[in-house]
């Protein structure tokens, strides 16, 4: 076997033994070769023997070119067979221009050497990937992000990206829209996702996670901000003041309209015995204000608790000083 310049060798046509003479002359003459390229083209043949595209097909479909090609991987030849010109110049592209350039070519034995070593890169690259990811849920990487970036990974477990986006672009602006890009970004570098991009434009298409993620989302999910009540003592100790803010995590009919928690800063003594005054004022944001002040500090006294069912003149007076002191809170 020896190899040409184009590294092909051993070209041979063979021809069905059931053709005619004039058949077996038109076939030679389209497969007529000088080193590797085709001495006259399939028109040429059409013109010379007067027959047409189909006729020429139907006596040439009796032959085929047999020949070894040469792969560069292993330095060892692979036997090809062409049906005709064209397909001959499918496996053996012509280089017609200096500049143009095609795929070396390999063996179907190389070729699935290579398959095979893909294969296994991509494999490995899986389990690098999974162990990395598996990693970040173990160390709950999630407690890294901020509270909006945990909103988005949240969001992210329970909708697809086009949703997401829908939701931060569509519905709240092109500002909040590149906020969640943001977040998105920085949620993948925590090994918590892997964005999948468009390769031409580099835009994000869409989002994968370990299933095993979803197990984590009522933690994720980032933490209720709890308003903590504004309580105020005055410096006798038994006056208190307090905001009592709207509890906006009303899930049961059960739950209290108002809650929070409270601080005291200074001890404070409720007497027994002590009749006290006490009022009730709405705010901002549905929250209320209660005071709690001991009656003797009005310098008067009443026989009943309910203001509307004291004397005249000490309703009067009550009610300047709760409106006063309406007025003054520093909330």
């Amino acid at each position: 076997m020896e190899n040409t310049p184009e590294k092909i060798a051993n070209l041979q046509v063979k021809i069905s033994g059931n053709c005619t003479e004039k058949e077996i002359q038109i076939i030679k003459f389209y497969w007529e070769l000088k080193d590797t390229h085709f001495v006259h083209t399939p028109t040429q043949v059409k013109n010379t023997f007067g027959i047409s595209q189909s006729e020429m097909r139907s006596i040439t479909k009796h032959s085929i070119l047999s020949f070894f090609k040469y792969c560069n991987s292993c330095n060892s030849y692979e036997n090809h067979l062409a049906t005709s010109i064209t397909n001959f110049l499918e496996i053996n592209p012509i280089k017609l221009k200096k500049h143009e350039t095609y795929e070396v070519f390999k063996c179907k034995h190389c070729k699935s050497l290579e398959l095979e070593k893909k294969s296994l890169e991509k494999k490995e690259a899986q389990k690098k990937l999974f162990q990395k990811f598996d990693h970040a849920i173990r160390s709950k990487n999630w407690n890294n992000l901020n509270r909006f970036e945990r909103e988005i990974l949240s969001n992210c477990l329970e909708m697809k990206f086009s949703q997401l986006g829908n939701k931060y672009g569509d519905q709240l602006g092109q500002g909040s829209y590149i906020k969640m890009i943001r977040a998105l970004e920085k949620i993948a570098e925590e090994n918590l996702l892997l964005l999948v991009k468009d390769g031409r434009k580099n835009y994000i298409t869409e989002y994968q996670y370990l299933s095993r993620l979803s197990e984590f989302k009522d933690e994720i999910k980032p933490p209720k901000k709890v308003t903590p009540s504004y309580v105020e003592a005055n410096n006798e100790t038994n006056e208190l003041k307090f905001k009592l803010t709207i509890n906006k995590n009303q899930h049961h009919p059960d739950s209290p309209a108002h809650a929070g928690t409270v601080t005291f800063r200074e001890r404070i003594v409720i007497e027994p015995g002590v009749e006290y005054l006490f009022g009730l004022w709405n705010r901002a944001n549905e929250n209320l204000y209660l005071t709690i002040t001991p009656l003797e500090n009005l310098e008067k006294t009443a026989q009943t608790k309910s203001i509307s069912k004291q004397p005249i003149s000490l309703q009067q007076g009550i009610n300047d000083f709760l409106n006063n002191l309406g007025k003054n809170f520093n909330l």
